[in-house]
């Protein structure tokens, strides 16, 4: 009797006979999490560039009717890379650097002429992982791949100390395209800015040396430009001429003829306008001079004696110069603890 009910004996199926598949990579091996969050960014990152380019798929693209209703369900659709500052504006676009559903960096207000390119620049990136030998040199792959390991369970990667972007060995994952959020910590932009500005007034300063006194302009009256000063006190002929920046003048020309002098100030714009401020040219001696001028000028001091930790690594502290945002990364005190907290590597 026992043995006749075992014959009848069944096992139903709960899941209806729906079987899972194996996930290999091109090896025929199991996917590891991070062939999986890589796999995972490529898609994103081309349907964000789908969406962007407004491409619709080519095996739906029938009549007009279709590629009308794709469109318009593609303007629903949240692309895993941007998202508009506001919504149906593309004038304005926050760019994100994504791995295993996190954001690990991002650009804020894009312009919109900019955003295809730092686009193609992230999908660049991901095709330049290698799964198998990532190059933890890079800040950003190090992060992508500790934020895999965080997510799985998975032992991390150990930060290097010497941690940095280096824009002749590593890729930028944005392609020299940088929002609003990383320029207003550009601390080279904002001493080349003020350099301009001094440069305007010593040029408007220039071009008011005819005018009596008491018709020139009140700020011209008010301070001295710092570009140009009389080479001789009793003479409006000659100009001593100087290449000036935060901190103080790099080079000087002396007695130069007052119209030559204001040609030189207007040169000197000229130069000031073609420096890029993401990408400085390094093999422009002069270039060079102004960056390690601001590079020297901002390096953070510990004037109270209470955190030595604020100083530069070279001094014993732990800020370090970053080559990707032209600043000095610091850490800071926090106030629950009392403790001085180290600043996150390669920023």
């Amino acid at each position: 009797m026992v043995k006749e009910n075992e014959s009848q004996r069944r096992r139903t199926d709960p899941f209806g006979g729906i079987r899972g598949s194996e996930i290999n990579n091109e090896s025929g091996k199991m996917l590891t999490p991070f062939e999986v969050d890589l796999q995972e960014a490529l898609t994103g990152i081309q349907k964000s560039l789908d969406i962007w380019d407004g491409k619709i798929d080519p095996r739906r693209a029938g009549n007009i009717r279709e590629r009308i209703k794709q469109k318009t369900q593609m303007k629903k659709e949240t692309p895993f890379n941007w998202k508009s500052v506001k919504e149906y504006d593309r004038s304005l676009v926050d760019i994100y650097l994504r791995w295993s559903n996190k954001t690990i960096r991002s650009q804020k207000n894009v312009p919109e002429k900019q955003v295809r390119v730092a686009l193609v620049g992230l999908l660049a990136f991901y095709k330049k992982i290698n799964v198998m030998s990532p190059d933890l040199s890079h800040p950003d792959i190090i992060r992508c791949f500790n934020t895999t390991a965080k997510n799985y369970g998975l032992e991390g990667f150990k930060i290097p100390t010497d941690l940095a972007f280096n824009p002749e060995r590593h890729i930028d994952p944005f392609a020299g395209v940088r929002g609003n959020n990383a320029l207003s910590k550009n601390q080279f932009k904002k001493d080349l800015d003020v350099a301009v500005e001094e440069l305007d007034f010593s040029i408007g300063y220039m071009d008011q040396l005819d005018i009596p006194t008491y018709r020139k302009e009140y700020r011209y009256k008010k301070r001295k430009p710092k570009f140009v000063k009389r080479s001789f006190k009793t003479s409006d002929s000659y100009y001593q001429v100087d290449l000036w920046w935060p901190g103080g003048s790099l080079q000087s020309l002396n007695n130069v003829p007052i119209n030559k002098a204001r040609m030189a100030l207007v040169s000197m714009r000229s130069f000031f306008e073609k420096i890029d401020i993401q990408n400085p040219d390094f093999n422009d001696e002069t270039v060079q001079s102004l960056y390690m001028k601001t590079r020297e000028r901002t390096e953070p001091k510990d004037l109270t004696n209470n955190n030595p930790e604020i100083k530069s690594i070279e001094k014993g502290g732990t800020s370090y110069w970053s080559n990707l945002t032209h600043r000095w990364v610091k850490g800071k005190l926090d106030k629950k603890s009392g403790r001085f907290v180290a600043p996150e590597k390669g920023l």
